[in-house]
């Protein structure tokens, strides 16, 4: 609370060596005390600096000893002899009675005593960020928040993706801003490169650390560009071991290279520092104010775009972008200001730094309203002037009539749901009479502000966790006076209190809410959702303009594999004899950029999403309106984008096209069904399934589906030939370093046929019934034939968009043209024997795999994708569920377009097995254009390489990353943890869950944490401190060891299971 101003300011330090009685009262300070600070304010100059020293080491010796100094200690008489001034301070009458009157006003006032947040949180805590900022401790930076599922790259059948958030790839000479933990400390530190698994760094304070995944918000490439001035600094690091424990233990003691030998670099960073200061001082009005200058609409805005809105285009001296100390500049105010800005570091970092959600007008400024709503509020209950208390009262009665409605909705919302700890409300209660309906309050625009507040606080994420916003929340849930139990009022309480009041459902997913983005409208109750726009689909449709250059596929019989419930089918297979044991495979895409402009609504509604979402309960598809799906899936007399292939049945890709076409005769089939005609062996997957809930009725199919015995002889003798193909295929990419199996991951069902709406309006919405929850491992389908060839449609969409210098987003590994003999090694003789043997690797054997490749990425400079075993690749084959593949659809449509036009094809370059190259024409590599043919200008392509590199790929990279982080890790894994709950708390369960379970150690964080894996559906557990239990020393546990444990709590909310050691099996 802020002082009033009649009451003079005294510092915390002069308050604590004032007797009590004096501290407390409002009388002027005497002036005996008044000449002490006069005398203090103007000391006399000691007369050396060594003489100060010795002073001020002897005085601090004395602050923290209880017993008196010796004779032979005291200052010498020309020293800042302190402590006859500080006894001066104090009445030898009234020798420090605070002590005596805590005790007795706590016998007086029996209480249990709070929990005080600690200085160094553990991950999952609430840390003290108040009192204690970041110098206060030794330095060490944190490693990204990835577990072991986001650190895995993700299969999806036909692209490996990247869901680590640990940015770009780092090396040596770039330079970063750390900062450790939740404090406010920055640093400026320069990679000194990898080594082992560990990227080291030297800060601009002298300090030497390491980190295996830094996690940082700005970087500027090459800082250091001559690798010679690194070099004897590198020498002098004490280990480049790929031990963590090694490494941390050397940090802990401050070993490492010395400020001396490190000198020049640190003046560089020193300088870098001075000149982002000076520009952030000259334009300090127009930076203090960016938050107002881009515009009252949330957007997703890259550090770039902000400095060309916030500064003169005169710092840019002529480039086309400004300098990294500019750009930093900005970043330093827009990096601290939470409230406007969130950095977006789930996803791969763009340029300098992370893109940036910058909230809307409206969000800023009700978060700035409710505190002040908030300390009125709290400030009408601790004043003692009568007067001051009306005018207050009449100020907060609309936040006091909240209070109360709010305290009335949640009383009764726990006659149906039990409250959990944990960020979750418990099922319906069952066995008991139904409780009557809710009574939902109709919310004032005062009690909408403060429940936006909390949503914001809670839901979304949008404050770090030093925040000071923090206690506007905690202080909302200790008025409304429900959540006593709770020792500390964080988000997930909050998380619970919107559950509660109806804003929510009771099963909803955080996640779903914190990886929200710009423009992305999140629709909370299903019930709630705006209906599609009333405009009919035909009206947002062109007419075909591939019509002209259709082939019919009339004699051609088209295999769509896909599950009978699959809503949009997207692709199907067919094959054709080419005769000399050659084939064509045609993989026939749907084909909706043919009449989807790439500016259009539809467009811009599918760039905004990215992706159909699968996530369970959440499902929503790319495209509203069904008139889409129903004009573009595949079926008998559909126009179609066709990616061909004529191979050998040795797996040798001889020849590639793209051909628009229309097709004829289309059979749906699942993948079971060609499993079992070709005698494929489905991939043993652990049998393990756990269920809670009611099940919900079998549903029928959505379409008639085949079965092989349906199928003609030449039917089934095409899918065999296809599945031979496709096998023969896989094999040479296993060849180049293809990763040869991905094992099964645990995966939740979910089905809400079950949940009834109780109570609604059109803010909050009550339920009976919950959600049913199958937890098993993913099907693994035996046969490998649609994958395979899905991926062969993706190289052939590669290599025609290359030969013809057509900018696509291509799917690249960025490293590994930089390691490949060492990466080889790697994943012939590590990696692979463990996949094979259905093992999977450690989170440190997926550091070192990402290490050597660099990461996954997209970029418009083609490069190989060595875990698939391509030289070439880029996703195509489901235009309809994924926006990346409809953008190479408008390029190639585009591209046919204009060769129709000119009449001669766009080609400038030969790729091997091509026509062209067995022709005898040039073949450089890819990435080069060769020297006989000029690339010639391509202003007819919707898209240039320019747009997709600043504008498009940036944004897509993120908006993909967070779609995939919700489906595939966070969504998931938050509906395996409901189901857990469930079970454990509540009794729920198509089993009982073990008392007991199986931690496998993973990783020891900090000696201070135990990170681990349970030996229930894989799950990540943490064993704190205080949970060891005795059992052992924390400083003896390593990876890989193996103990008993129990649970101890589960927060859905943040995603976290708690357990306790109970004793060590090996």
């Amino acid at each position: 609370m802020m002082r009033r101003s009649r009451q003079n300011y005294v510092c915390w330090q002069c308050l604590c060596l004032r007797p009590a009685e004096r501290a407390l009262s409002r009388r002027p300070v005497p002036r005996s005390t008044a000449a002490a600070f006069s005398t203090l304010a103007t000391p006399s100059r000691p007369s050396s600096p060594a003489t100060l020293h010795r002073a001020i080491a002897q005085q601090r010796a004395r602050s923290v000893s209880t017993t008196p100094p010796r004779a032979s200690d005291t200052a010498p008489a020309t020293a800042w002899d302190w402590s006859p001034r500080v006894k001066s301070l104090r009445a030898t009458s009234e020798e420090s009675l605070i002590r005596e009157r805590l005790r007795k006003w706590e016998a007086e006032n029996p209480a249990p005593a709070l929990a005080v947040p600690e200085d160094t949180p553990v991950e999952g805590s609430v840390g003290n960020t108040m009192t204690k900022n970041g110098k206060d401790f030794t330095f060490k930076l944190k490693d990204s928040a990835d577990d072991d599922e986001a650190m895995q790259p993700h299969f999806d059948g036909v692209d490996m993706v990247d869901l680590s958030s640990s940015g770009s790839v780092l090396q040596a000479g770039d330079l970063i801003e750390v900062s450790p933990g939740p404090y406010a400390v920055r640093l400026l530190a320069v990679c000194l490169g990898s080594f082992n698994g560990h990227l080291h760094f030297y800060t601009h304070t002298g300090k030497w650390f390491t980190s295996r995944s830094p996690r940082s918000d700005f970087v500027v490439k090459n800082f250091v560009q001559d690798p010679a001035e690194l070099h004897a600094i590198v020498d002098a690091i004490p280990s480049i071991s790929s031990s963590s424990v090694v490494l941390n233990e050397l940090q802990d003691l401050n070993i490492g290279p010395s400020r001396d030998l490190a000198s020049s670099l640190i003046r560089k960073m020193y300088k870098f520092q001075s000149a982002s200061r000076l520009i952030h001082q000259t334009y300090v009005e127009r930076l203090s104010r960016a938050h107002t200058q881009l515009g009252d609409e949330e957007r997703l805005l890259s550090l770039r775009e902000i400095a060309d809105a916030l500064l003169p285009s005169s710092l840019k001296r002529g480039k086309p972008t400004f300098p990294p100390e500019a750009l930093y500049a900005v970043y330093s105010v827009i990096g601290v200001d939470d409230i406007a800005f969130r950095a977006l570091n789930n996803g791969a970092r763009h340029h300098e730094s992370y893109l940036f959600f910058l909230q809307s007008a409206e969000t800023q400024g009700n978060v700035y309203h409710v505190e002040q709503m908030v300390r009125d509020y709290f400030e009408s209950l601790g004043t003692q002037s009568a007067k001051t208390a009306r005018t207050l009262a009449v100020v907060t009665a609309s936040f006091s009539h909240f209070l109360s409605e709010a305290r009335e909705v949640i009383d009764q919302a726990r006659k149906a749901r039990e409250r959990a700890p944990g960020g979750m409300v418990g099922p319906s209660k069952k066995g008991q009479p139904e409780p009557p309906a809710i009574k939902i309050p109709a919310w004032s625009e005062t009690s909408l502000a403060v429940i936006k507040f909390m949503h914001h606080w809670a839901g979304l994420g949008d404050l770090r966790v030093g925040s000071r916003c923090h206690w506007i929340g905690a202080s909302v849930l200790r008025a409304i006076g429900r959540y006593e139990d709770d020792v500390v009022l964080d988000s997930t309480v909050g998380w619970t209190f919107l559950q509660e009041i109806g804003w929510i459902p009771p099963w909803d997913l955080s996640a779903r809410h914190y990886l929200r983005l710009p423009e992305l409208p999140l629709v909370r109750h299903p019930s709630l959702a705006a209906a599609p726009a009333p405009k009919t689909t035909a009206a947002l449709l062109v007419p075909d303009q591939l019509a002209h250059l259709r082939q019919d596929f009339a004699r051609s019989t088209v295999y769509c594999i896909d599950s009978a419930d699959t809503l949009d089918v997207d692709d199907g297979l067919s094959l054709e004899a080419a005769g000399n044991g050659e084939y064509w495979i045609h993989v026939h895409v749907a084909d909706p950029a043919s009449r989807i402009l790439h500016n259009s609504m539809l467009a811009e509604q599918a760039g905004l999403r990215s992706q159909t979402s699968y996530l369970a309960g959440f499902y929503q598809r790319m495209f509203d309106h069904d008139g889409v799906r129903e004009a573009f899936s595949l079926g008998p007399n559909q126009a179609a984008l066709t990616f061909s292939a004529r191979v050998t049945e040795e797996g040798s890709l001889v020849d590639s096209k793209v051909t628009p076409t229309i097709l004829r005769d289309v059979v749906y089939i699942t993948p079971d069904e060609i499993a079992s005609l070709c005698g494929d062996v489905a991939q043993p997957a652990p049998p393990d399934v756990f269920e809670v809930g009611t099940p919900p009725a079998n549903r029928p199919p959505v379409r008639n589906m085949a079965t092989a015995r349906d199928l003609s002889r030449q039917q089934r003798n095409e899918i065999k030939m296809l599945s031979k193909l496709s096998k023969a295929l896989h094999n040479v990419r296993l060849q180049k370093g293809a990763i040869p199996a991905y094992l099964p991951r645990p995966k939740a069902r979910v089905s809400l046929d079950n949940v009834t709406i109780t109570a609604a309006n059109k803010h909050s919405v009550y339920y009976s019934g919950d959600p049913f929850i199958t937890v098993s491992y993913g099907d693994i389908s035996g046969s490998s034939l649609v994958s395979s060839l899905m991926q062969m449609a993706g190289e052939v969409g590669a290599r025609w968009c290359h030969e013809r210098d057509i900018p696509i987003p291509y799917r690249i590994q960025l490293l590994t043209g930089q390691n490949p003999d060492a990466l080889l090694e790697f994943m012939r003789e590590v990696f692979h024997p463990q996949l094979m043997a259905g093992k999977s690797p450690s989170s440190e054997d997926y550091r070192n795999m990402r290490t050597l490749v660099g990461g996954f990425d997209m970029s418009t400079t083609p490069g190989p994708n060595y875990a698939m075993g391509l030289d070439l690749y880029t996703k195509v084959t489901s235009p309809l569920r994924r926006y990346p593949d409809l953008l190479v659809h408008w390029q190639i449509k585009a591209a046919l377009l204009e060769e129709h036009r000119r009449g001669k094809s766009l080609v400038v370059r030969a790729l091997p097995g091509d026509a062209a190259a067995r022709s005898g024409k040039e073949t450089p590599p890819p990435g080069n254009k060769g020297k006989g043919k000029a690339s010639e200008p391509r202003d007819f392509l919707p898209f240039s390489k320019r747009s997709l590199d600043e504008k498009v790929l940036p944004r897509l990279r993120i908006r993909e990353r967070h779609a995939k982080l919700l489906d595939n890790v966070d969504g998931n894994s938050q509906w395996i943890l409901q189901a857990l709950v469930r079970a454990w708390r509540f009794g729920e369960g198509s089993q009982a869950v073990p008392e007991t379970f199986r931690l496998t150690v993973t990783d020891v964080a900090s000696k201070r944490v135990i990170k681990g894996r349970l030996d229930w559906f894989e799950r990540v557990a943490t064993v704190n401190l205080e949970d060891v239990n005795g059992v052992v020393r924390m400083a003896s546990v390593k990876p890989g060891d193996v103990f008993r444990v129990e649970l101890v709590r589960v927060n859905v909310h943040t995603n976290t299971i708690f357990a306790k050691l109970l004793e060590k099996i090996e």
